[in-house]
């Protein structure tokens, strides 16, 4: 008895063993669509309510389907490409109206350097090597932001190819939902109780990340865009998306380009553009984010501001622009994992609030 139990745990062992190349396997195979698929995965647990609606009225899942990606095709992608265009086109107009406002603080002649001069002098340093060094770096610094910019915008080639993969993928998750979910339950080692509560969690995670955080960037991001045409300033679009990405990440918002617009303004002698920019700034474009995120997402699904950082911030490093949607899910679910291993250790049963509760600290 004692070898056949034996035998038993070698062959469950070899089992698991050979089970965890495989899912290495598959997951060296989707690698490379990952940001496609975690897209395709968000939009569906979006639009999957109006589709079921959709769905019962026609009652054909597969023109359904294809009715809610054309939407998104036209809706979604469409738009995103012809900002990419105009982007495109702004790019260098934006960095040379940089640069002559720079050369007119930054100068010979200008404010800053005067003052970094006789600053430099006080500490026995040689100011005009010092002055010197200075347009040499920011020289330097202006070619590697031109140089960063055009390998953004060549690599749009590639990321035409995720938005197809994408699409097709998903069709097929808005019309193979139900026994898609189904077969993910069996796959996950956990018991249906445990697998729901992820599942649940990581809808309430995709929610939130789409309404709280796409939303808010959309609408901040086309404020200051307006903002910034109304004041006359060059190349609105690409400071309005500029100022939407980076509200995309906790912590940092449109103030990391609105604030600087209006102190450059200020030094160069446009006090009253400064002036309109930073009350509009603050008072506007920066705050409406608490309106709408307290509108738009439950409590239960905020997260704490320094988990979204880290989650966005490492996702968008990992997956590229799909980790906006895709690291927070990752990260949320992985902490769920641990809170339910921590429980099962001490025998006890999580309840609804403990696997969110130590997760949003708003």
């Amino acid at each position: 008895m004692g070898q056949e139990q034996t035998i038993d745990t070698v062959r469950l062992i070899v089992l698991l063993g050979l089970a965890t190349l495989a899912a290495w396997a598959i997951a060296l195979l989707l690698w490379p669509f990952l940001p496609a698929i975690a897209v395709a995965g968000t939009l569906a647990v979006v639009l999957r309510p109006a589709y079921r609606r959709l769905a019962k009225r026609i009652r054909r899942p597969a023109i359904a389907a294809f009715i809610g990606t054309t939407i998104v095709f036209f809706l979604v992608l469409l738009p995103i490409a012809g900002l990419s265009v105009l982007l495109a086109g702004q790019v260098g107009l934006g960095l040379q109206w940089l640069a002559d406002r720079a050369s007119t603080v930054l100068g010979p002649d200008g404010m800053l350097p005067g003052l970094l001069g006789d600053i430099a002098t006080r500490f026995g340093l040689d100011s005009t090597r010092f002055q010197a060094g200075l347009h040499e770096q920011i020289g330097a610094a202006g070619a590697r932001l031109a140089g960063r910019t055009l390998g953004i915008l060549s690599g749009l080639g590639g990321w035409v190819v995720q938005a197809g993969i994408a699409l097709f993928t998903l069709y097929y998750l808005l019309r193979d939902t139900d026994g898609l979910v189904h077969a993910l339950k069996k796959l996950v080692p956990l018991n249906d109780a445990r697998t729901d509560r992820l599942l649940d969690r990581a809808h309430e995670v995709i929610l939130a990340t789409i309404y709280g955080n796409v939303t808010v960037a959309i609408v901040q991001g086309t404020l200051g865009g307006i903002t910034f045409a109304i004041l006359g300033l060059p190349t609105a679009a690409l400071w309005g998306t500029l100022m939407g990405l980076l509200s995309l990440l906790p912590l940092v918002g449109p103030a990391f380009v609105w604030l600087p617009t209006a102190l450059l303004l200020f030094a160069t002698g446009s006090v009253g553009r400064a002036i309109a920019l930073l009350v509009v700034g603050s008072l506007i474009i920066s705050t409406i984010d608490n309106v709408l995120r307290a509108w738009l997402v439950s409590d239960r699904a905020q997260l704490h501001p320094l988990v979204a950082f880290f989650s966005v911030l490492g996702g968008i490093f990992l997956l590229g622009p799909a980790g906006i949607f895709a690291g927070p899910v990752l990260f949320v679910l992985g902490l769920t994992i641990i809170d339910m291993a921590r429980l099962a250790l001490q025998g006890g049963e999580e309840h609804p609030g403990v696997l969110t509760g130590s997760f949003r600290l708003r």
